[in-house]
């Protein structure tokens, strides 16, 4: 539920460029300088640390050298062992145990390292990538579906907590609703300040009534995760039209909803909703929750409430994935894995506190179809999702030559 652009911006923070320059191989790099920047690679994955001598004073202002060593232990931790380095003309490939990273480097007139580029690493197989996300605390499922026969799967059938992958589920509604001609692309809803939510997302911040296509709604929804967006589709599909996606999740919540369920406002309708036992008793709850106000950011608990969630399972979600997956839309955010590896990239993600989810279905260039999607669970705390983020793409950088 909470922004996956948001996240994606800490992951390009630590995985991709270092600086506000781009750090790309220099055309005009001496033979030497060449040298001299794959040592200062080889130093920093030899030696763990990076020594901050090395940097510009541009580079420093936006980057400390603890970021660096954080990304290098990262890797360390995911890949093995370093090995080796090799590589020219600032474009390096790093050699570890269980794989490689490719390592772009740019250095400065004073020979100062000005630009830094880790890109995804590149884990030596499959089970490997798997390995490491089997090693991260919490619950795991995951599921790898290749043209539509399970490949490998852990807990594929367990409903888990997804955070906004939900959105997966409102879209295939919304989707059937437009090929039944009930409701099109092009349709003008206005925005009801009554859908007004908590972040991720900008609309919420737009004015209220301002005319927007049902097209707008799901492409916010979906590129950046916006919550009011999914909130007014979830209003405008309605029970019945997300009946068949809903799978066990009853009633749907909206995320209006479960941020006042898990705010302190809420703390009395969140005990009765937990307490209940069928759907018309929880709806019950939640008819009292839809008169109370949004709470604050600060209100939020901080704590995992894993109850008050959307549950669905892995192997669903690539079901869901694989109604949408076509959508042009689906390609806008492509998460963790790089588009210019596959022929196509669909995807959606999800977190909450000690939540995440991301699902992805690719075309690789040989034409294979591949859906994967992981979830972790953690009922006492936070997951560290920048390494969740990183051993997805390492699993889904596996895929890119089937």
């Amino acid at each position: 539920m909470r922004s996956f652009v948001l996240m994606c911006a800490l992951i390009v923070g630590a995985l991709a460029p270092a600086s506000a320059q781009t750090a790309a191989a220099s055309p005009s790099a001496s033979p030497s300088l060449s040298e001299f920047a794959r040592s200062r690679v080889d130093a920093m994955l030899s030696s763990g640390h990076a020594d901050p001598s090395w940097f510009s004073t541009s580079f420093l202002s936006q980057i400390t050298v603890a970021q660096i060593d954080a990304i290098v232990a990262q890797l360390k931790s995911s890949l093995g062992d370093y090995k080796s380095v090799d590589g020219s003309q600032g474009d390096y490939t790093a050699h570890f145990a269980k794989g490689t990273d490719e390592v772009l480097v740019h250095v400065d007139a004073e020979n100062k390292i000005d630009g830094i580029l880790f890109k995804p690493m590149k884990v030596v197989s499959l089970d490997a990538a798997l390995q490491n996300l089997q090693a991260l605390p919490g619950t795991l499922s995951y599921v790898v579906v290749e043209n539509g026969s399970e490949k490998t799967a852990h807990l594929a059938a367990q409903p888990m907590a997804v955070g906004s992958a939900f959105k997966l589920a409102v879209l295939s509604g919304l989707r059937d609703e437009i090929a039944r001609k009930q409701r099109s692309w092009s349709d003008v809803v206005p925005l009801d300040p009554h859908w007004k939510t908590l972040p991720s997302g900008i609309i919420r911040t737009w004015p209220d009534n301002m005319p927007l296509t049902v097209a707008t709604y799901a492409v916010q929804m979906i590129s950046i995760s916006d919550n009011m967006a999914a909130d007014a589709l979830v209003h405008l599909v309605g029970p019945r039209g997300l009946a068949p996606y809903a799978m066990g999740n009853a009633p749907f919540l909206t995320t209006r909803e479960t941020f006042i369920l898990k705010s302190s406002t809420g703390a009395t309708q969140r005990a009765q909703y937990l307490a209940a036992k069928t759907p018309s008793e929880r709806e019950a709850v939640l008819r009292a929750v839809d008169r109370m106000p949004l709470p604050s950011i600060a209100a939020l608990d901080t704590t995992p409430i894993l109850g008050i969630e959307w549950h669905y399972s892995v192997r669903q979600l690539c079901d869901l994935m694989g109604n949408v997956a076509d959508l042009p839309l689906m390609s806008i955010n492509p998460g963790v894995t790089e588009p210019g590896d596959f022929k196509s990239v669909a995807y959606k993600g999800g977190s909450d506190v000690g939540v995440i989810n991301m699902t992805t279905q690719v075309t690789t260039k040989k034409g294979s179809r591949y859906c994967v999607s992981v979830t972790l669970n953690d009922q006492k705390t936070e997951v560290d999702e920048k390494v969740f983020a990183a051993a997805y793409a390492a699993v889904m950088a596996t895929l890119a030559g089937s």
